[in-house]
């Protein structure tokens, strides 16, 4: 027989275990017995979560109850009808193993760098640039420690832009507020 309901209490006494499951039917209570082997085998993890929904099946006879499986509802499930996915993406994950062999690849980027190496004007050329960008890197260092004030934060190029007198252009259009300029002195108004 199988029911499902609310476990709402497990209680411990004289080696048994007394699981009391709420029905939501007429009958209210039911109260199921386990031994303590049945207990531990129905919930290998520990203790029940009480108050969650379960699904239990028992089989009775007129001189006993034993408990067959005890199911939270609230458990994620597998249907079985994915069992043989599911064991042939743990294939495809031991067949990505082989498929992923970073040595081989590793070995191929050695075998380029070592080209690389061998190459004595590609060499060459590697040393120029690296001496290049090391000079200017020192060059901007002594000219940023040789200034004063502003100008160790910026190029002198930058000074200059930054001093270079702005365009003054009125605003072309209709507006003639916008070309108005007033005057506070007094000598400049009309009599």
């Amino acid at each position: 027989m199988t029911i499902q309901g609310k476990l709402v209490q497990v209680a411990r006494g004289n080696g048994l275990y007394m699981l009391s499951v709420e029905t939501g039917r007429a009958d209210g209570l039911l109260v199921l017995p386990a031994t303590a082997e049945q207990y531990h085998l129905l919930f290998p993890a520990g203790d029940p979560v009480l108050n969650d929904h379960y699904e239990i099946t028992f089989e009775q006879t007129p001189e006993q109850i034993k408990l067959l499986s005890v199911f939270d509802l609230a458990d994620e499930v597998v249907p079985a009808e994915l069992v043989p996915t599911l064991i042939t993406t743990q294939d495809f994950d031991l067949q990505g193993d082989e498929f992923m062999d970073t040595k081989k690849e590793a070995a191929a980027l050695e075998k380029r760098l070592s080209a690389i190496r061998q190459d004595e004007s590609l060499m060459q050329d590697i040393q120029s640039e690296i001496d290049q960008e090391e000079q200017q890197r020192l060059e901007n260092i002594k000219s940023r420690q040789a200034g004063q004030g502003i100008e160790q934060l910026f190029t002198e190029e930058e000074i200059a832009q930054m001093n270079a007198p702005k365009p003054n252009k009125q605003p072309q259009g209709a507006s003639l507020s916008a070309r108005t300029q007033v005057s506070t002195n007094e000598d400049d108004l009309p009599n």
